[in-house]
């Protein structure tokens, strides 16, 4: 690597990697960055930015997790568990080069403005300039706590799911598990098996939606119902009516009904989470109101004992190298086009921070594929670019974000579709002008 590369990546985790991979097959120089001593990012259970457990398995299957042109092996299952997973994200890295152009244990801990381009300081000593940035250092990097925090004190145990790896933290215990979110499920449905009592605390009524139907990974499914109905809303509530017959309809079991649509939330996948609370092993409860001593104490004026509590309640994003000056901000979060560029800067570029119903293949290979275009038109100086540049000042693609709950989780989410169709345009836009004229960054 050199001082004079062009352009550097912030993060090895599967969006770096598939940034990295497009870059490097277009023959674009990069330095990528990562803070651990390997590939992984999430995926990554012995680095710091590790959110694996020792039962976590894909929520979103094989078929449109891996990336088309690099299938996962044959002898993976449907929802591959995290190990695997990781073996698949390094697998990926090895096949195409990317080891040779990263610079490991290098956390990034200071990227500041030098003239019209950045300076990058990693923790390893390096400092560099470049004209173009990827930031890629992932979704899930600071826990997130209830806002404002309950009232009173807990004198259990407490920890974020960030800080979950395994059963023995939980055995013998009682357990309060607050969050509705796919980790939360995940975790109170294991407890069962080893927990004392297992307390799941939600703020809302969900949408729960089985791994399986009909034999098949569930957005399979989905997907092959194509265009069997006339409209959005009766696929929808098609959908919703397979799901109830199957035993997979929160008020069934007297949990609140959902006040969004089936698409209007990240979806929860789980198998088991309804099953367990309509056998008694899991006791649903709406928010907590209050802590005392050991009680924990819900807004509907129940109360349990519990032992100790697992926040399930999601992550901020970590840009603490970026002095926050430098970003326009909205709702509290980066004001970004497409939840990746943005609108002050055209030399810094966020991917990988968009939350999607949807594996992880299709949006890898898109967002990498959309940085290729970009470093072309922009290193080309192209007439695209300058139409880009125009039109990210003025215009609000549509992604899906008005039908989704508001939440903070749910200012990153997209529909994926939306998001691709959105992505494709984009990139033709940049590549206007400039069919046949490669530049590529030295």
């Amino acid at each position: 690597m050199t001082e004079r590369a062009r352009i550097a990546i912030i993060g090895g985790g599967p969006t770096g990697i598939g940034v990295g991979r497009e870059l490097k097959d277009a023959g674009i120089a990069f330095d990528l960055f990562e803070a651990e001593s390997d590939f992984g990012g999430v995926w990554n259970s012995e680095g710091d930015c590790g959110r694996a457990y020792q039962s976590l398995h894909l929520i979103s299957p094989k078929f449109n997790t891996q990336v088309q042109d690099f299938p996962m092996p044959e002898d993976y299952p449907a929802y591959p568990n995290h190990a695997q997973m990781l073996r698949y994200i390094r697998s990926y890295a090895r096949a195409f080069g990317l080891y040779d152009g990263a610079r490991f244990n290098a956390p990034v801990s200071r990227l500041s403005r030098e003239g019209e381009k950045w300076r990058l300081a990693a923790g390893d000593g390096f400092s560099g300039v470049y004209d173009l940035v990827v930031i890629a250092n992932g979704l899930q990097r600071v826990p997130l706590y209830p806002e404002p925090a309950y009232p009173g004190t807990f004198s259990g145990e407490s920890l974020h799911m960030r800080f979950y790896k395994a059963p023995d933290q939980i055995r013998g215990r009682r357990v309060l598990v607050i969050g509705g979110g796919n980790s939360g499920c995940d975790v109170a449905a294991e407890a069962v098996h080893h927990a004392a009592k297992v307390v799941h605390s939600t703020r809302r009524g969900y949408h729960y939606q089985p791994k399986f139907i009909d034999g098949k990974p569930t957005p399979q499914w989905m997907m092959e119902l194509g265009g069997k109905f006339s409209s959005k809303a009766e696929t929808l509530a098609y959908i919703e009516e397979v799901f109830r017959l199957a035993g997979y309809d929160g008020t069934s079991y007297g949990l609140p009904k959902p006040d969004h649509p089936l698409d209007g939330a990240h979806p929860v996948m789980n198998s088991q989470v309804l099953y367990h609370i309509g056998h008694g092993d899991i006791v649903p409860k709406g928010d907590v109101e209050r802590f005392s001593d050991r009680t924990v104490h819900f807004r509907d004026g129940s109360s349990e004992e519990v032992d100790i509590v697992i926040y399930a309640t999601g992550y901020r994003r970590d840009f603490r190298f970026l002095d926050r000056a430098l970003l326009q901000w909205k709702s509290g979060i980066p004001d970004l086009f497409l939840h990746s560029v943005p609108r002050n800067h055209d030399n810094l570029l966020f991917m990988g921070f968009i939350n999607a119903a949807g594996g992880l293949g299709d949006g890898l290979k898109t967002q990498g594929l959309f940085v290729r275009d970009y470093a072309h038109a922009y290193f080309g100086r192209t007439p695209g670019l300058k139409a880009f540049l125009r039109a990210k000042q003025v215009d609000s693609p549509d992604l899906g974000q008005d039908q989704f709950v508001r939440s903070y989780r749910h200012l990153w989410e997209a529909d994926l579709w939306k998001l691709l169709a959105q992505m494709r345009k984009y990139r033709d836009l940049l590549n206007e002008g400039s069919r046949g004229q490669r530049v590529a960054a030295q």
